[in-house]
């Protein structure tokens, strides 16, 4: 049985009245997308998706220690925790269906953080999507009392694959569990596909396969049409909606939604109908590193899409859920600090549109790819933490709607600005994912002293870390490509080193890291036999950003670190990526 757990309401500053107020400075360019599109203002270019005079001019100013707080109750369905980052728990979803509630998640190996400690790791994310995965699932009287976990996929079918849990789908009296099929690690790649299970009222069946090449992001949903529609990526992160579903389970229609190229990197969508039964709002995840929420809107039923625009709403660059209550409000749960995926907050629109309210919901640690549904006057939420729990919060809608917002939540001393990424990674990058692909770089290594190691890393959009090269405690070279490191030679404290780094990018094969030190000053020609080589890890990430890892005692023996196409574009780039 999970633990259920009793939150305490946090105290609330003085309140303003409960309506839709909105800054005077926005208030006049912002008025049509204020307006329910029942009325006929519609302002499909407005970036206004947040408001109220409680907001600071600048969203990514929010103090959410300022936030109310949601009164819930808690429950832990699975906790792998005590097992140093070698289990994973992730993707929550949930059901009510046949008289009792059912959750189902991602259950597989995870790849421990070097130099993470057991201890550091209960809240540390370790790495995930890795071949092995399986599906979970649970159920509940209540929504707080779970029967133990059981498995729903088997192990995955194909060597080296794994399973994506991607939600519990009722039709036609039934209840199918979707799951995507993927040559792990990462979902990009050949290889994809979206398979259902289906309850037989003892176990889970394998039903069949929904649609080939595609991994959805939340179970469908009826359109006003009377079609179902969910949102969908293939293995090259392209993002489109699948229509269709009444005919047969695997009967789809295909529509671009938006494109993962040159103009932004669109990722997670999901969707939902305003209360005109007819527009369609769009809210994309923005792997551009923009650190807010992507929008965009049909309205004829999916088949086209106004150009995306971003929003005034703040993202720490992950998975969120728009939920209309049966009373006819919108409640989103999202990580909405963009510094960090902690605290979930709700947020809370009368239209649609735009969020007037955001409460506090659970935080303090790392938790993050929520899902709700309603059930008895009731919102069930689950998500996970640090990637290894699954939990769920039981809120009442009638405690949710006692809540107000105070006079202000900014900050009471501005925080740095939020460092946004480009939409576009620069040309010179690469994505793992792609075949054949090779990125250089070079660096100027000072060797510190025993006990203060040193690194840097590419990492994505979003500060994911998938290559870094660096010296240990030990003063050894080491690197590592994605979940896998290599250690090279000792270098003595003190000494000085130029070093030349390419790295080789592959479909199906490993990923190729190769590292070769050379004097200070100048850099190394590509030899024969480098240095340090590893050929044993693989990611599909797409490389954009250069990092220093935040548990490195000391970042400063890298300097003038630098990337190119080749070699020899090296040579003329000068200074330190950032």
């Amino acid at each position: 049985m999970g633990r259920v757990n009793q939150l305490n309401k946090s105290p609330v500053s003085p309140t303003i009245p409960e309506t839709m107020n909105v800054r005077a400075t926005i208030a006049a360019t912002t008025t049509a997308a204020l307006i329910p599109f029942a009325a006929g203002a519609q302002d499909f270019d407005s970036p206004i998706a947040l408001a109220g005079d409680w907001l600071p001019d600048d969203p990514h100013q929010i103090d959410y220690t300022k936030l109310p707080r949601v009164v819930a109750e808690h429950a832990i369905l699975s906790d792998v925790r005590d097992r140093a980052g070698t289990w994973v728990h992730q993707h929550a979803y949930l059901a009510h269906h046949d008289g009792r509630y059912w959750a189902m998640w991602s259950d597989g190996p995870g790849g421990p953080i070097p130099d993470i400690t057991p201890e550091r790791h209960r809240n540390v994310v370790p790495h995930h999507d890795l071949a092995g995965t399986r599906n979970s699932f649970a159920t509940s009287e209540d929504g707080l009392h779970w029967s133990q976990p059981a498995d729903l996929t088997g192990p995955p079918r194909i060597e080296g694959y794994g399973w994506i849990a991607r939600g519990l789908w009722e039709r036609d009296g039934e209840l199918l569990a979707l799951a995507s099929h993927f040559d792990a690690p990462g979902y990009a790649g050949l290889g994809l596909s979206l398979e259902a299970f289906r309850w037989d009222g003892a176990q889970w069946v394998a039903h069949g396969t929904v649609l080939d090449d595609s991994m959805n992001n939340f179970p469908p949903k009826r359109l006003p049409s009377g079609e179902w529609m969910m949102t969908r990526r293939d293995h090259l992160r392209q993002v489109s909606v699948m229509i269709g579903g009444t005919k047969a389970f695997d009967d789809w229609r295909i529509h671009p939604l938006a494109a993962y190229d040159g103009e932004g990197r669109p990722e997670e969508p999901y969707w939902y109908t305003l209360p005109d039964d007819k527009t369609i709002v769009g809210l994309i995840r923005d792997n551009g590193g923009s650190k807010f929420l992507l929008r965009t809107f049909s309205q004829d039923n999916g088949k086209t899409w106004s150009k995306i625009h971003r929003t005034n709403f703040p993202d720490a660059t992950s998975k969120f859920f728009v939920h209309r209550t049966s009373r006819g409000y919108y409640v989103m749960v999202s990580n909405s600090n963009p510094r960090r995926r902690d605290p979930l907050t709700f947020a809370i629109s009368q239209d649609g549109l735009v969020f007037t309210k955001l409460f506090y919901l659970v935080g303090g640690r790392h938790v993050d790819y929520p899902h709700i549904i309603e059930h008895n006057g009731h919102l069930l939420v689950a998500f996970s933490g640090a990637k290894q729990t699954m939990e769920v919060m039981k809120v009442s809608l009638d405690e949710l709607e006692t809540l107000t917002m105070p006079e202000s939540v900014a900050q009471a001393k501005p925080l740095a600005p939020v460092k946004v990424s480009p939409q576009q990674p620069p040309s010179d990058w690469i994505d793992l994912g792609d075949e054949g692909k090779t990125l250089y770089a070079a660096a100027e290594l000072v060797v510190l002293e025993p006990g203060k190691p040193t690194s840097f890393g590419l990492a994505t959009a979003s500060g994911e870390e998938r290559v870094s090269i660096g010296i240990d405690e030990t003063g050894h070279l080491t690197a590592r490509l994605y979940e896998e490191i290599v250690t090279g030679p000792k270098l003595e404290p003190g000494t000085r080193h130029s070093l030349l780094i390419r790295l080789h990018s592959h479909q199906k094969e490993p990923d190729e890291l190769f590292i070769q030190l050379g004097a200070p000053g100048e850099i190394p020609d590509e030899p024969e036999n480098w240095t340090l080589s590893n050929t044993k890890g693989s990611s599909a990430a797409n490389l954009s950003r250069l990092v220093q890892p935040r548990d490195a005692a000391d970042s400063a023996g890298f300097d003038k670190v630098r990337i190119a196409p080749t070699r020899e574009g090296l040579v003329t780039k000068q200074g330190k990526l950032d």
